[in-house]
Parts: structure tokens; sequence; C-alpha cells
């Protein structure tokens, strides 16, 4: 008789997909029963890959994406079999392709999953999880409930809140460009890769308005370029240096990389694999320096847009329709016909007046969890089951991704991967840094469910006992 790991996963965004697959994979046949807690009916698009317009690129290459570090040639060889059916050239490997589509790729490998029975789409709203033991007990808002043994938090990038007293709306909702006339004005908040989206999606709907990017520094994300792949070992990374050191070093590689033929593009992604040691070595007081001096400058160089994508933001900014601004928002005001905005200027005593037919927020992922409107999130945290990390950016869990509660201890049954973890790991919510947290995790549930098997001669009382069907 073979003892079943019950194993439920909440989100069915990208992350919990990529968390799915990679669970499938660790265990064998019939040895794992794999629950993916998701509302809506589409799995693997979450809101990054949710989107239908072909001018939203992936900004990373298509070398880069596959679900599966060990099979680099998994996301290319299916767009090589899909290339004829959904008419589009076959791409290559430093192509980077529509989200929609990297969407379809992922949709698809889940209903794989789901018609050879490996993993069940459960249709609900997780709105809390408990923990007894060796089981985790996870109510949905319907009043059902399912019995597990290991919980997996994978929520991916929840909805930000708003822009606190602003009227402002948020980018992927209905209302982000409803009613809106073709030359009424934007502005949008944030300069960042959703900046870019909107505003590639305000000129493909034919708007012809004067869009507004605005931002602390006005910086727009670095586009990529084909450039010389350069390695780093990890002996001569400066693990654990001062803040200033470690900036220093950066532009020694940079210049080293660009002597032997490459740019800083290079050296970039050289530091790849080696972010996250680099993250967890910096004290608490490194970390917030990072985010408060050196983040906006990491972003742009790190998270680069396709060279597509550049093509038509330089074309946008040259033609005059898109500015981008320096400053910040000192109060805005709703008015009968329009947005009045008050903006100060960065390095200026001047503050601007200036009317807006709308606002829109794109600053990003949110740096305090305790706003979110995630119902489980906000029950764990309530309940101190969870905590906050002490930048207070992301949940408190450890190299395992075990979840810490609000008595520092640490989780035997739940784990969060993905954007949940970044306060953790900082490099996690990139596609290829997912689906390595998610490969790892695999693996240490799969060899614990095992130590757990030889642990006992019978099956657990625990196995027994958990129903076949929920609620």
């Amino acid at each position: 008789m073979i003892e079943v790991t019950r194993i439920a996963i909440v989100g069915g965004g990208a992350t919990g997909t990529l968390a799915a697959l990679h669970l499938a994979r660790a265990f064998p046949d019939g040895a794992a029963e794999i629950f993916l807690i998701e509302p809506g009916e589409a799995i693997g698009r979450g809101v990054a890959y949710s989107t239908d317009d072909p001018r939203h690129l992936l900004n990373v290459r298509v070398a880069n994406m596959s679900a599966f570090a060990d099979q680099p040639d998994h996301l290319l060889q299916w767009l090589q079999r899909e290339a004829s059916s959904r008419d589009f050239a076959g791409p290559m490997p430093f192509s980077f392709i529509p989200r929609g589509l990297y969407g379809a790729y992922l949709a698809d490998l889940a209903r794989e999953l789901f018609a050879r029975g490996a993993v069940r789409h459960v249709r609900g709203v997780c709105v809390d999880l408990v923990e007894t033991g060796d089981s985790v007990t996870l109510k949905l808002a319907t009043g059902q409930q399912i019995a597990a043994n290991w919980a997996i938090l994978a929520t991916g990038n929840d909805p930000k809140p708003v822009l606190e007293g602003m009227p402002a709306v948020q980018p992927w909702t209905d209302g982000t460009f409803g009613e809106l006339a073709p030359d009424e004005p934007i502005l949008i908040v944030g300069s960042g890769l959703t900046m870019v989206d909107m505003a590639l999606s305000l000129d493909r709907r034919g708007h012809r308005g004067k869009i507004t990017a605005l931002s602390h520094r006005g910086l727009v994300s670095l586009p990529h370029r084909p450039v010389k792949a350069f390695e780093v070992k990890a002996k001569d990374v400066p693990f654990g240096a001062e803040l200033s050191e470690l900036t220093a070093w950066v532009r020694r590689l940079a210049l080293t990389v660009a002597e032997d033929g490459g740019d800083w593009r290079s050296a970039i992604d050289a530091m790849r694999p080696h972010t996250q040691r680099l993250w967890r070595a910096m004290s608490l007081v490194q970390k917030r320096r990072f985010l408060r001096h050196a983040r906006t400058f990491w972003d742009v160089h790190r998270h680069r847009m396709a060279p597509e994508v550049e093509i038509q933001i330089v074309a946008l900014r040259a033609m005059g329709r898109l500015e981008i601004v320096a400053g910040r928002i000192v109060r805005a005001e709703q008015g009968k016909n329009s947005i009045t905005v008050a903006i100060a200027l960065r390095g200026s005593d001047h503050v601007q007046l200036r009317d807006f037919a709308r606002l829109i927020n794109c600053t990003g992922l949110t740096d305090d969890p305790h706003r979110l409107d995630n119902p489980l999130l906000r029950a764990l945290l309530a309940r101190g089951a969870a905590r906050v990390d002490s930048l207070g950016i992301g949940l408190d869990i450890d190299e395992d991704f075990a979840l810490i509660d609000a008595t520092s201890q640490r989780s035997k049954r739940v784990r969060a991967v993905g954007p949940l973890a970044r306060a953790a790991f900082w490099e996690c919510i990139a596609i290829p840094d997912i689906r390595m947290q998610c490969s790892d995790l695999a693996q240490m549930v799969a060899a614990s469910a095992f130590q757990d098997r030889k642990r006992r001669s019978t099956p657990s009382n625990l196995a027994r006992s958990m129903p076949t069907e929920i609620g």
C-alpha cells in the first residue's frame, strides 16, 4: 500500500503552477495528491501573463524561461510545436515573446497535470489555514476544508492597494482605461516595467494624449542586448561587504567585463547566481540602505525591457507623447472633469499644478503585507501564525521557505515561495528564480515525505483519516 502525501498549493498563477509542476515531478506516480487552490478557471496566468496585448513582451529571453531549469529548451520546443497553430513565427532563444503566449505555455502544462490526475484544481478562495502536528487544515470561503500534510503559499503578486488618499486606479483592471477619451492627459505613477506596459496599451488603443510617468528618480528600465556571457565564481564575490564596497565591486566587474568584450549587462547577468546569497549575507542595516539608496538603480539594470519594447518607448518619448518626470506627488484632488495634481520636482522647491483625466498606480509590489487584501495572509498575520519580516516588505520565512510565526517559531508544514519570499531572498519574482525555488522546495518536501514513511511501519493515521473528497 502506497502512503500518499497530500499537498495543498494556494495560488494558481505562475508561481503556484510551477510549484505544482515540480512537486508532481518529485514524487513517484501515485505517491502524492496535490491540490491547486485557485478561484478562477484559468491556471498558470495570474496577473502577469493574463494580458492579451501582443506588445506586452517578456523581459527575459525565451532561453531562460523554461519551466524547468534542467530542460532549458522546454519552452522553445513548445513554441516551435505551437508556431503553426498559433500563427506566429518560430522564435529564437534570444527572442522575447508576448507574455500572454507564455501564459498559454504554463496553462498547457497545467492542463497536462490535470489530465493525468497528478494535480487537482480546487476552485475556491482559501481564507485561513491551521497547522496541527503533522497536518495542515486549509479553510475555504465556502466553508469547505482540505486536510493536507503540507501547505504551499504561492499567491504571487497580489494586487497593490491604490495610492493612499489619491483618486488613482490600478493597472490590469476594467477601470484602467474605461471611458477614456483619446486625447486626454494621463498620469502614471511609477516609471518601471508596468508603466511601460500601460503606455504601450494606451498607444495600441488609439490614445494620443500626453502620458506623464512620475517617479522619485525618473529612471526607466534599460534594454536588453545580445551580450557575451561572463561567469563570476562564488569565491570572487564579496559576500557580507558594506554596500559601498559592494557597489564599487560591481562597477569594477562591469569594467572588467567590458574589457573582455561584454558590457555591464554581462556583469549583472553574471551576478544572478549569487544575488540571493548576497542579499542573505547583508545585515538588516545594509538591506535598509540598499532599499533606500540602491534599489532603483539595481532594478533598472537588472529588470530590463525587450529591444522591441525599447523601440516603441523611445518613439513615444521622441514624439512628446510620453514624458518621464522625476518628482513626487504633493497632493491630488478630484475635480468635476479632471484630477488636479501638485507635483514637486526632484531637486527643486518648484511645485507644478497639472490636470489629468486619470491617475494609474504603477508603483510595483506593496511594501506592507498588512495592506494586502488577500484573506489568507490577513488571517495568518492577525492570528500570529505568520509575521512580516524586519524590513516590512514580505513574510518572514527561513532559508528553507518555512513560515515564521509571531513567536519566532518555524512552521513544520507551511512553506511560501515566489514574491511572498522576497524579504528573505530579494531576487525571487522572476520565473528563473521562482522555478529554482519550486524545484528546491519540491525536493525538500519529497525527501521529508520519504523520511516520514521510513519512520512509520504502517500507513499513518493522518493519511487514513484525510478525506478523499473536499467538504
